[in-house]
Formats: C-alpha cells, sequence, structure tokens
C-alpha cells in the first residue's frame, strides 16, 4: 500500500504540466531507452519494461492464476500536452502446472496469437518488452519535429473493460494509431495515470528519449 501511494504521488507529478511550483520537485518518469526505425512510412519503436515484473509479480506468473501486462505507449511532440499517437500490446499468461509451462496470449496491431514458452525469459521477452511496436504514421509527424514516447505498464487492471478495448484498438489497421479528438477511450493522458495508479497490481511510467524527425530519404 506504502508503494502504491509513493508511485501515485510520483506519477501525479510527472504529468502536471506548466503547474508547477518553484519549490516543488523536478518530475520523475522512469527514464528507458528505446529504438525508433523507419518502416518505409511507419515508425516503430523497440523498448523493454522488465521492471514491471518484481519478486511480487514473478510469483504471480509462477502461481498458475492468470496474469495480465498491458502496456499503452503515447506519442508527444516534445512540450505538448495532447498525445499524437497510441501504441498498445496486451499479454495474459497462465502457468500450466502439468506441463510446467507458460501459455501466453499477446494481442498487439497485426497480431493476436497464443504461444507456450518453457521459461520466464520467453514470458518477459513477449510481454515485457514492444518489439518494433508499430507507432505512427511518417505522414503525421513534422519533419525536425522532436517526439517522445511516454508509456503507462499495468499488470492485472482492475478494469476489465479497458483490456477489452485495448484489444479492439490494436485491431486497427497497422499503422491508424493516430488519436482524434474524439477518441475518449483513453481520456486525457493526465487524467489517465492518475485514475489508473492504485488500480492495478502494479504500475510502471516511463518515458523515452526524444526523436528526432529527418526528412524521408529520396525514392
Amino acid at each position: 500500500m506504502r508503494r502504491r501511494a509513493a508511485a501515485q504521488a510520483l506519477v501525479a507529478a510527472a504529468l502536471v504540466t506548466g503547474a508547477a511550483r518553484a519549490d516543488d520537485p523536478p518530475p520523475k518518469l522512469a527514464q528507458k531507452t528505446a529504438t525508433f526505425a523507419w518502416d518505409k512510412a511507419l515508425l516503430r519503436v523497440t523498448v523493454a519494461y522488465r521492471d514491471v515484473v518484481d519478486d511480487e509479480i514473478e510469483a504471480k506468473l509462477k502461481s498458475g492464476i492468470p496474469t495480465v501486462i498491458v502496456l499503452r505507449a503515447y506519442l508527444f511532440e516534445e512540450g505538448a500536452t495532447n498525445p499524437l499517437a497510441l501504441a498498445a500490446k496486451s499479454c495474459r499468461v497462465v502457468f500450466d502446472p502439468w506441463d510446467e509451462v507458460f501459455r501466453v496470449q499477446l494481442t498487439q496491431p497485426g497480431s493476436d496469437s497464443t504461444v507456450i514458452s518453457p521459461t520466464l525469459e520467453g514470458v518477459l521477452r513477449r510481454c515485457a518488452e514492444a518489439q518494433k511496436l508499430p507507432v505512427v504514421d511518417r505522414a503525421k509527424l513534422k519533419v525536425g519535429g522532436r517526439y517522445v514516447l511516454s508509456g503507462l505498464v499495468e499488470v492485472n487492471p482492475v478494469s476489465k473493460e479497458i483490456v477489452e478495448r485495448i484489444k479492439k484498438w490494436v485491431s486497427r489497421p497497422t499503422g491508424a494509431s493516430t488519436i482524434a479528438a474524439g477518441d475518449a477511450l483513453f481520456g486525457s493522458f493526465v487524467g489517465l495515470f492518475a485514475a489508473r495508479i492504485g488500480a492495478a497490481d502494479r504500475v510502471l511510467a516511463f518515458k523515452t528519449q526524444p526523436l528526432v524527425v529527418t526528412p524521408p530519404p529520396p525514392p
């Protein structure tokens, strides 16, 4: 409970922009080094968030009780408060004590599959990392613009509805991740973090280094 309260205070402080007082501590989010790459006109990201799995979550994964790990990663232009795009994935893990394997149901853009992993390492690779996750089409970004990915990872979110709606979101065509003004599903970014902290077994908030958009190569 104490850890959860501390996390809530930390994230709330980190996400309130433009309203900090001079004596407030600087905002802090876990800093992640991401790999951004262009797949023709599609921006993809690779980033690990394995630290969301602590000893308590590892024990849950090995218990045989279903465990869900959900990632929502929002792309912002640096200094902006409204996100441009959302990349998301969901992972449901169940340990089978008879066969001594993990059954992993992975839902992400372009894929909804169930795989078997004999080791926890395989689970972490699939569920605590994003590998070349589609983010946004280049046409939505400005040449010379600086963009940051801010992520929220939840283990066992209380709201099953949110998990289902995220699955529906990632069923969109690859690259169709732009957030419109009417996309109330995810609410405001600040409100999202404030509402979700404490509503899961564990929550991790992070940001990546900036991406500077360069002109596309000539055809």
